[in-house]
C-alpha cells in the first residue's frame, strides 16, 4: 500500500517514546562502567597505560561529557561601512 496524503499513522510507538532495548542498553552500560569506576581499576588501567595512549583515551571520553563547539560565521561587510566623521555629519544633518 503506497502512502496517500492526509494519511494518519496507525500503530506503533508514540513520539517521544523511547525504545526499551535502548533504554536497557544504555542503563546495563552505565551500570558497568560505574562498578567498574567505583573499583578502582579504572584508574589503575588509566594510568597504566602510556602518556600517548592515555591522552588519546581522556580526548575520546570528553567527546561524551564536554559538549562541541560549533562553528559561527560572522559576516563583516565593508560596503556599508562609515568613517566617524561621515556618521557625524549625518547626524548633524539630522537633527537640524
Amino acid at each position: 500500500m503506497q502512502f496517500q496524503k492526509g494519511h494518519t499513522k496507525t500503530g506503533g510507538r508514540k513520539a517521544g517514546t523511547p525504545n526499551k532495548a535502548t533504554s536497557f542498553t544504555r542503563e546495563t552500560m552505565a551500570n558497568l562502567l560505574n562498578q567498574y569506576a567505583n573499583s578502582g581499576m579504572m584508574s589503575e588501567d588509566f594510568l597504566a597505560l602510556d602518556p600517548k595512549d592515555r591522552i588519546t583515551m581522556a580526548e575520546r571520553i570528553a567527546q561524551y561529557i564536554i559538549p562541541k563547539m560549533q562553528a559561527t560565521a560572522l559576516d563583516v561587510s565593508t560596503a556599508a561601512a562609515q568613517t566617524i566623521e561621515e556618521r557625524l555629519r549625518q547626524l548633524a544633518k539630522d537633527n537640524d
